[in-house]
């Protein structure tokens, strides 16, 4: 098979996939989903996995940046793209890719609205509001509120779709009344615009920790921004991960004590050892800094500490502790048996950094 070329590779499975994914449905009854497909979907391939869920019913998919989403449409994406993060100069490329921007200041909406007028489009042009509501990076303060909606009266063409905040520590029950706080600072937000442009806006602010941790809010959302969720990549009894990390090894080798290893000489045995090569560097997603027992790769029931420096391409672990090991052997990064939320504990990092840092050179094979 094609897919036994590769050495190092990203299998996804579409069922745990749809699992996840009917999982939501099943407890969210009435709330539509924005699938988030942005950093590679977590790492996962954007274009994919866009597709697969695509053909599971997704109809709304939100990327970071201009680039992501047009890839996305290059590729027959054809349902609704927002794009969180634009720029005054990526405008332009956003409406001629049909995709829909998020306003998050005054600057960025008045360059939207000379944008319109520059491109003469005879189409609307959807855009959503991002609102600050406590984690102070990207939206509006509540206080500019007024002039923004001023604005959005005086431009038809422009069709405002959903108003949206961001929870800054929804997974965390220590934070839960800052949590509530922010929710109830969106559902007012919703209210000033209904109050002044007379509209009920879709608004949204729950993410996955947040829906899966079950906030409610009146029915306030029908719309739900969910990313880790549909991947698994979060520590919950009826969510699956759908992916895990092999590496295949290619060369296996006894070394003496005193024998060092690799660049620097930083590792020295210090008695006979039995070491293997993968080739996963960390220009395929690793850190350098994990070399010398920080990263240990898993294989049947045992963990593999790694010996000296991390290189680009490659790794060496110890692979003394067993016997019947062979070079065409798969190691795992992460798997079902060593979820990515364990790895990330003891790397002291989550889940996010070690799925969305995966390199593109990486196989993804999805089944």
């Amino acid at each position: 098979m094609k897919d036994q070329l590769y050495s190092t590779k990203l299998s996804i499975n579409s069922s745990s996939l749809e699992k996840n994914l009917n999982y939501f449905k099943s407890n969210n009854k009435g709330t539509k989903i924005i699938a988030m497909v942005k950093a590679n979907a977590y790492g996962h391939g954007d274009i994919q996995i866009t597709k697969k869920l695509e053909y599971f019913g997704v109809e709304y998919f939100g990327v970071a940046d201009f680039e992501e989403g047009i890839r996305l449409r290059k590729n027959q994406i054809s349902s609704r793209i927002m794009v969180m993060n634009p720029s005054v100069n990526s405008l332009s490329a956003i409406i001629r890719y049909n995709l829909e921007p998020v306003i998050y200041n005054i600057e960025l909406f008045n360059s939207l609205i000379q944008c319109s007028k520059a491109l003469k489009s005879k189409n609307k042009i959807y855009f959503h509001v991002k609102i600050n509501t406590g984690m102070n990076r990207w939206g509006f303060d509540i206080i500019e509120l007024p002039t923004l909606i001023k604005n959005i009266k005086n431009n038809p063409q422009l069709i405002l779709t959903s108003l949206y905040s961001h929870l800054s520590s929804s997974e965390t029950q220590a934070n839960d009344s800052f949590t509530l706080s922010q929710i109830k600072k969106i559902i007012n937000c919703q209210q000033i615009f209904l109050d002044y442009l007379g509209d009920l806006y879709p608004t949204h602010i729950l993410n996955s920790s947040g829906t899966l941790r079950q906030f409610k809010s009146n029915n306030n959302f029908n719309l739900c921004r969910i990313g880790m969720l549909l991947y698994g990549g979060i520590n919950h009894p009826e969510i699956s991960p759908i992916s895990e990390l092999s590496s295949t090894i290619l060369q296996i080798r006894q070394i003496q004590k005193n024998e060092s290893v690799g660049y620097y000489r930083n590792f020295i045995a210090k008695k006979k050892m039995k070491i293997a090569l993968i080739p996963f560097g960390y220009a395929d997603g690793l850190q350098r800094s994990w070399g010398n027992g920080v990263l240990k790769f898993y294989y049947n029931g045992h963990f593999l500490p790694t010996v000296g420096h991390i290189s680009m391409d490659s790794c060496i672990v110890d692979v003394s502790c067993i016997e019947n090991i062979s070079i065409g052997d798969e190691i795992y990064f992460f798997c079902n048996k060593r979820p990515v939320w364990d790895l990330a504990r003891e790397l002291n990092t989550i889940s996010y950094e070690i799925l969305s840092t995966l390199s593109q050179r990486i196989k993804r094979i999805i089944y």
